[in-house]
């Protein structure tokens, strides 16, 4: 087989321009010429083609075909096999980015009301760096702990979303009404909130407070600089105002007992 390129266009089902564009790139480049002084394509530059087309049937761009034909060893084996690794990445961030999508749709249920956009792309940020926190919290709490702040159940992730979302939600408003972290509808909330969240599991030694929540700080810097403010001095307060409320009750205790 000796074709012109118009001739082997027709063959191949693909256009002039687009063999053109692959001569420029280097990808596929006629080695013979007919009596005429043309560049004549040969069942060799055919058996290429395809090869090319398969490539980017698989998810290489032209530029990544170049560059991988053109290292030492080069073989069409080895390129499908790299691709099928990358195709394996790019499925299963897709298959997590699905699931990403489905729990917030779990959590909104048959609500009307829209999610506050920052508040849900704040939500969607904290599940996308769950599996980096759960390897670093392995090595602060028990398993049974880790396990509950960051189930696999899927019931349980539901409602591990919702208090995510609750306390968030409740940062974020008050922030934007101008409530100050004392203010004593802020500090209701938190207080109802924690009364039935999964911070109850986040106790840690003192001593390993620091280095953990450093190792946690890329993390946690995703969210707004004054939100995290906010909750952290919301719930300093909070526990303040918790610890002289069991303070009263045990001098409380202590005076009936007498």
């Amino acid at each position: 087989m000796r074709l012109t390129v118009s001739k082997f266009a027709q063959i191949a089902d693909t256009t002039v321009r687009t063999l053109r564009h692959y001569r420029q790139l280097g990808i596929l480049v006629p080695t013979e010429k007919n009596e005429q002084g043309q560049m004549v394509y040969t069942t060799e530059e055919f058996k290429a083609f395809h090869s090319i087309r398969l490539l980017q049937s698989l998810g290489l761009s032209l530029k990544e075909i170049k560059e991988r034909s053109e290292k030492p060893g080069y073989s069409f084996e080895k390129m499908i096999d790299v691709q099928e690794q990358v195709l394996i990445r790019k499925r299963e961030a897709i298959d997590y980015s699905l699931q990403m999508i489905n729990r917030v749709k779990s959590i909104k249920g048959g609500e009307k009301e829209e999610l506050d956009e920052e508040v849900l792309m704040l939500l969607m940020n904290s599940m996308l760096y769950e599996e980096a926190q759960r390897d670093i919290m392995k090595d602060y709490y028990d398993k049974e702990v880790v396990d509950r702040i960051f189930p696999k159940d899927m019931r349980k992730q539901k409602e591990i979303d919702r208090q995510t979302l609750q306390v968030l939600t409740i940062a974020n408003r008050a922030v934007m009404n101008g409530d100050a972290p004392e203010d004593a509808r802020v500090q209701g909330q938190l207080r109802e909130w924690m009364d039935a969240s999964y911070v109850k599991e986040w106790e840690v030694d003192e001593a390993k407070l620091e280095e953990l929540t450093a190792r946690l700080e890329p993390y946690t810097s995703i969210l707004p600089a004054h939100l995290v403010t906010f909750l952290s001095e919301s719930f300093a307060i909070l526990a303040e105002e918790t610890e002289t409320e069991s303070l009263h009750v045990e001098k409380t205790t202590k005076k009936i007992d007498k």
